[in-house]
C-alpha cells in the first residue's frame, strides 16, 4: 500500500514538474524574443530619432501609429520582459517547492526514507534561503576577485598607500570606488590616455569544458542550467536508474554515471564553466 501512494506522489510531483518547466520554457522565450524585438526598436529609434519624434507630435500620423501592429509589438517589447522574467523568477520557485515536497513523499513510501520537511511552504524557504546563500557566495568571490586583482596591480596596500595615475590607494575600499568607475567608463592612466579595464578570470582547459558538458548531457539538461535544474533533473534520472527500481543490466553502471555526473556539477564548477563565457 505504502508504494502504491509513493506512485500516486511520484505522479503528482512529475506532472507538475513537466508542466511547469514547460511554462518555464515558454516564458524564457517570449522573454528572449520580445527582448531581441526591443533591441531593434532601440536600433531604429536612434537611428531615425528626429523623424519619429515629429511623427508622434502629427496627430494624424500618431493614430495610424497606434493603429498599426506593429506599435502593438512594441509596446509588448516593453512590457513582456519585464513581466516574463519576474513570471519565470516566480515558476522557478514553485516548481522547486512543489517537485522537491511531492518527489520527498515518494521516496517516503517507496524507498523508506525520511522527507526533509513535512509541509510545502518550507521548501520555499529552503529555496529562498538557497538563493540568498548563493548571492552572498557570488558576492563574496566578486569582492575576492577584485581584492586579488588590486594586490596583483599594486602589491601590498596596508604599508602608505600606491598610486595609478590621478589614484591614490591606501585600502581596498579605495580600489573598490576605482574599480566601479572603471567597470562604468574606463579609467585614465598616468599618461593622460584612456584604458580599459577587464576583470580577468582563469580559463578552464577544454578538458573541464568537455567534462562539463558530458555531464550535463549525462543528466540531460542544458549548459546553461542552475543548480536547481540540475538536483530536480538528477533526482529523475536517479531514481529511472535506482537498481532497486530498475532490474536492467546496465541500470547499476547508468546509476553509478548518474552519480558521478551529479558530483561534478557542483556549485564551484557551475560558476567556473559560466565565467568561461
Amino acid at each position: 500500500m505504502n508504494k502504491v501512494v509513493g506512485y500516486f506522489y511520484k505522479t503528482i510531483g512529475t506532472v507538475i514538474d513537466y508542466t511547469l518547466q514547460g511554462l518555464i520554457y515558454i516564458f524564457t522565450v517570449l522573454v528572449n524574443v520580445f527582448s531581441s524585438i526591443k533591441q531593434l526598436f532601440g536600433l531604429l529609434f536612434s537611428a531615425a530619432g528626429c523623424l519619429v519624434f515629429f511623427f508622434i507630435l502629427n496627430p494624424f500620423i500618431l493614430a495610424t501609429i497606434i493603429r498599426s501592429p506593429i506599435f502593438w509589438v512594441g509596446v509588448l517589447s516593453l512590457i513582456v520582459p519585464i513581466i516574463g522574467t519576474i513570471a519565470v523568477s516566480y515558476l522557478k520557485y514553485i516548481h522547486y517547492m512543489a517537485t522537491e515536497y511531492f518527489y520527498d513523499k515518494a521516496d517516503f513510501h517507496i524507498l523508506g526514507r525520511t522527507a526533509a520537511y513535512k509541509r510545502m511552504e518550507d521548501y520555499g524557504a529552503k529555496y529562498r534561503e538557497n538563493l540568498e546563500r548563493e548571492r552572498l557566495k557570488r558576492e563574496q568571490e566578486r569582492r575576492k576577485r577584485q581584492e586579488e586583482e588590486f594586490r596583483r596591480q599594486f602589491g601590498d596596500f596596508g604599508t602608505g598607500g600606491n598610486q595609478w595615475g590621478s589614484w591614490t590607494f591606501g585600502s581596498f575600499e579605495d580600489f573598490e570606488q576605482f574599480f566601479g568607475q572603471a567597470q562604468s567608463g574606463g579609467y585614465y592612466n598616468g599618461y593622460g590616455q584612456q584604458g580599459s579595464y577587464q576583470n580577468q578570470s582563469y580559463q578552464a582547459p577544454n578538458s573541464f569544458k568537455n567534462q562539463y558538458e558530458a555531464a550535463c548531457d549525462m543528466l540531460g539538461v542544458p549548459y546553461t542550467a542552475d543548480k536547481y535544474e540540475i538536483k530536480l533533473s538528477y533526482r529523475k534520472m536517479a531514481k529511472l536508474y535506482h537498481p532497486d527500481l530498475n532490474k536492467a543490466e546496465d541500470a547499476a553502471e547508468k546509476f553509478k554515471q548518474i552519480n558521478n555526473a551529479y558530483e561534478f556539477l557542483s556549485d564551484d564548477n557551475i560558476v567556473r564553466y559560466k565565467n568561461l563565457h
